[in-house]
């Protein structure tokens, strides 16, 4: 359509090049075009296609770049319609929320500590952030410590960002995320929920390993995860061990760990990718 009339002529001054993605999966087309993109700019920002960005999204990204080599900046967002109007937030801490100042720098620890700590991501998606060229390897590799996050790549990608240096936050609305129910997360039963749920498992052990949890903090995530994954998914054949493990990892059985990330490596490895 790019490269038909009329949307020829009126995006000819956009310096658009359409590039055919491989077809296995959302996140493949991500890898093919960071191969692409090859560091050709300082910086890079991937739009999906049920997202909106406002008109001052770029002006003010570059402006928080400019305040220091941060590896990535994110925006706030609304959830909005299918025809674009806002109608709710995303969950932001409070504390984040009402600071007076509109950019902010986050540390690993406190992102660590109030996403996956909490079982929650705030900070969004891809299309809410722009990234230095170097973090197109980051992106390249869903994993922290070994563990696969593929189910959050987002927000892992956004956690292996603050482990390069602090992370930008601009405590603006930039852009909306448009519902519709062909998403994947208007189905809960499907495999993209099932690997976003169990990521955070993932998660946790990795944030234990990089000593970003204690123990303590580590099993408080599993304690409150495992058994909402255990109700939900009890009675589909697909996480049937999964889910006869989750007593186990709420009650911190340390072997219960290592029989999880077993598991997931054989679950996740059961899908092209979680987009």
């Amino acid at each position: 359509m790019l490269n038909s009339e009329p949307l020829k002529s009126a995006v000819a001054d956009l310096m658009i090049e359409v590039v055919p993605g491989p077809r296995t999966g959302a996140y493949n087309n991500f890898r093919h075009l960071l191969k692409i993109f090859n560091g050709a700019s300082d910086l890079f920002h991937f739009l999906l296609d049920d997202d909106i960005i406002f008109p001052s999204f770029y002006e003010r990204h570059l402006v928080a770049h400019s305040m220091g080599q941060l590896p990535c900046v994110i925006s706030r967002r609304w959830t909005a319609l299918e025809s674009g109007v806002p109608i709710d937030d995303l969950p932001v801490p409070q504390a984040v929320a009402d600071h007076p100042q509109r950019m902010l720098s986050l540390d690993a620890d406190l992102l660590f500590q109030r996403t996956v700590g909490l079982g929650m991501n705030w900070l969004g998606e891809f299309s809410n952030a722009t990234f230095r060229s170097e973090m197109a390897e980051e992106i390249s590799d869903p994993r922290l410590e070994g563990i696969s996050f593929a189910g959050l790549e987002d927000l892992g990608t956004f956690l292996r960002a603050s482990l390069r240096g602090p992370v930008g936050y601009i405590n603006e609305h930039l852009g909306c995320f448009r519902t519709n129910p062909e998403q994947n997360s208007a189905n809960p039963m499907g495999r993209p929920m099932k690997l976003a749920f169990l990521a955070y498992i993932a998660l946790a052990i990795a944030a234990h390993r990089l000593g970003l949890f204690t123990t303590t903090q580590c099993y408080a995530v599993l304690e409150r995860v495992s058994p909402v994954i255990g109700y939900h998914y009890r009675s589909e054949l697909d996480m049937v061990e999964i889910c006869a493990l989750m007593p186990r990892l709420a009650s911190g059985d340390s072997e219960a760990i290592s029989e999880f990330l077993a598991l997931w490596d054989v679950f996740r490895d059961g899908v092209q990718d979680s987009f």
